[in-house]
């Protein structure tokens, strides 16, 4: 029977990721706009018709009826997602089966998949309103929490030790409780960035300042850390590509990459580092342990100088045109030319004009779009073009950024409107008909070319955390990971960074997976054989874990309560796809257990789910 699987799973290994040309500040891809599209929506569609092909069966259908209408508006979302569609006579898919919503939900809003008593008792729910209910309920959740703790700590990449700075696994704990504590309270998303921007204190006793000191540069002058904030401060909560400019002007070299900021000089990228000359990192080592150090920050007096030109070492070229010289450069912001308020500290003043520009907003809601719908309203989302952003006023020879202009405004807005609230906004994500439409396509022939209208979802895979926690969750045989300086963690989402378990047979699946390392390895989605062949070979993740002889799994527990053929395909299917088998699927797993001797039934009920788990419908949400 595994040979079964061994094609379904290997397959999307071949669904690579875009060619990218690398430059000293990216990488970037240096396609044309078009062609950049054109190749991610392909991908995108190819994924959707390996996971669900539109000319077959699917394991899950969806709700009738729902592919030759457009399903009811729920909010504007649907308002701008179907009248889009409706405008240029596209149909969308079917709403979602039950079933497919719930997987869905669950892994989107919480990183886990459901238990199989949370299935069976959604399933039995007759209530208009069991959805909304569930979604309310997982955004109460405490796996919400680690969810969006571990969405967070990549976008600020806290890990223990990057290529130029060391927060120490003490600084890195810091900010992770910080950035978990924050999303519990359901801290509004532009405090927590001001927090960090305009942060003081020991790095080792809060979190905020574990910001700075990822970006301290330590083999260059002070310029250099200041330039790193600006960037990466720009790039994480703008979605922009800011590092280009601390180096050179945006004229004759970003028109292939960013139009907007291509109109932009150094000078303005100065402007904005010069918000963190005032800032001050004393270094302080343990008098018991002269390689632990931690960092203070304060604020200098407002009378200190600000950002000054007179470098020519360092990481960056040179910043005088004829050094010395005694220039500098005030903080202003390069998107407003907005300066400091008398008297207010220069980290506050920046905290208080990037969280108040739109495009902040806009990069934040675009972010969150992507994670619930795999396909950003902006693509990439971490280049994001503001001078591409409106279809009427367009530069010549530009195409169009945002695949959906007046959904990524409204988007904003309401965001803006609700105090940059995460949970509400997700919701609002989340309770749309357009979220909640199956991935199988079948009102037409699908055409690759619908894949920006999100006429159907888009399957993504799960991942890396999720994938490991969904097979410890699916066999009932759960992990513990030991983190320094913390309690035994048992979830792979509740890990604080990448490198605790980095040297463990858990930590080269989670690598393999492509959780990357939040420095020089961006996280991942993409399938490979190397994911196929750890799936199905790796006997301490997955292979011993379907074992009856392991204690509590899954299968042991299956096989202890009954020998029922038709029991045993129900609560594998239930635990490890969470769905109830078709009629096909039954049948054909019944088949397969009954054949042979009962003696060979642990063995066969074994298979079963080790084939389930190496299925795409697994691999995929």
């Amino acid at each position: 029977m595994k040979q079964w699987i061994a094609l379904a799973v290997v397959a999307p290994a071949i669904l690579l990721g875009a060619e990218k040309e690398t430059c000293p500040y990216g990488p970037f891809d240096l396609r044309s706009p078009a062609e950049q599209q054109a190749s991610l929506y392909h991908k995108l569609s190819v994924t959707a018709e390996a996971v669900a092909p539109s000319g077959r069966r699917h394991a899950v259908e969806p709700v009738p009826g729902g592919s030759s209408a457009y399903p009811a508006s729920v909010n504007y979302i649907d308002d701008e997602i179907f009248g889009k569609m409706k405008t240029d006579g596209i149909l969308p898919a079917a709403l979602s089966s039950d079933e497919e919503f719930l997987r869905r939900v669950t892994i989107d809003l919480t990183g886990q998949i459901p238990d199989p008593t949370t299935v069976q008792a959604f399933l039995a729910d007759k209530s208009a309103d069991k959805r909304t209910k569930t979604i309310d309920a997982l955004l109460a959740s405490d796996a919400f929490v680690d969810r969006w703790t571990m969405w967070f700590g990549d976008l600020v990449q806290n890990v223990q030790v990057s290529a130029n700075s060391r927060e120490f696994p003490n600084g890195r704990n810091a900010y992770y409780t910080w950035i978990h504590d924050s999303i519990k309270a359901n801290k509004p998303y532009d405090q927590m960035v001001r927090e960090l921007l305009g942060a003081t204190g020991d790095s080792f006793a809060s979190g905020p300042p574990n910001f700075w000191v990822r970006q301290i540069q330590p083999n260059g002058p002070i310029q250099d850390t200041y330039d790193n904030m600006a960037a990466e401060s720009g790039r994480m909560f703008l979605g922009m590509p800011m590092q280009c400019l601390s180096c050179h002007p945006g004229l004759k070299h970003l028109e292939t990459v960013n139009v907007y900021l291509k109109s932009h000089s150094r000078y303005d990228f100065w402007g904005n580092a010069s918000f963190f000359s005032h800032g001050r990192a004393a270094r302080q080592t343990d008098p018991n342990n002269k390689n632990l150090v931690s960092w203070l920050l304060s604020d200098a007096p407002a009378s200190a100088p600000a950002y000054s030109l007179n470098t020519t070492t360092g990481n960056k070229s040179q910043r005088c045109g004829t050094c010395p010289t005694t220039e500098t450069v005030n903080p202003y912001f390069f998107m407003t030319g907005e300066a400091p308020r008398s008297g207010e500290p220069w980290r506050d003043a920046y905290g208080r004009v990037l969280t108040a520009h739109p495009q902040f907003a806009t990069a934040a809601v675009n972010y969150l779009w992507k994670e619930m719908f795999g396909l950003g309203i902006v693509e990439p989302t971490n280049n994001m073009d503001p001078a591409r952003y409106d279809p009427n006023n367009l530069p010549a020879g530009q195409i169009l950024q945002p695949n959906h202009p007046n959904l990524l405004n409204r988007l904003r807005d309401d965001f803006i409107a609700g105090h940059y609230d995460l949970k509400a906004i997700l919701r609002t994500m989340a309770m749309s008909n357009a979220y909640q439409l199956s991935t199988k396509y079948t009102a037409a022939t699908w055409n690759e070319s619908w894949t920006p209208y999100y006429a159907r979802h888009i399957p993504r895979r799960l991942m890396a955390e999720s994938m490991l926690d969904a097979v410890a969750k699916a066999t009932n045989v759960p992990v513990t990971y030991n983190v320094a300086l913390m309690p035994a963690v048992t979830s792979a989402m509740k890990l604080p960074d990448p490198l605790d378990v980095r040297n463990t047979v858990y930590g080269r699946f989670l690598d393999e997976f492509g959780r990357g390392n939040r420095d020089d390895e961006s996280r991942e989605n993409d399938s490979s054989i190397a994911q196929a062949l750890s799936l199905m070979n790796d006997n301490t993740v997955v292979v011993s874990r379907t074992h009856k002889n392991t204690a509590n799994s899954t299968v042991a527990k299956t096989l202890a309560s009954t020998t029922d053929p038709n029991v045993i395909a129900d609560q594998l299917y239930l635990n490890t796809l969470s769905r109830h088998p078709t009629a096909s699927e039954k049948s054909q797993a019944v088949a397969y257990l009954q054949s042979g001797t009962p003696a060979q039934l642990a063995q066969k009920t074994e298979d079963l789910q080790w084939v389930l788990l190496n299925s795409l419908e697994f691999l995929f949400d």
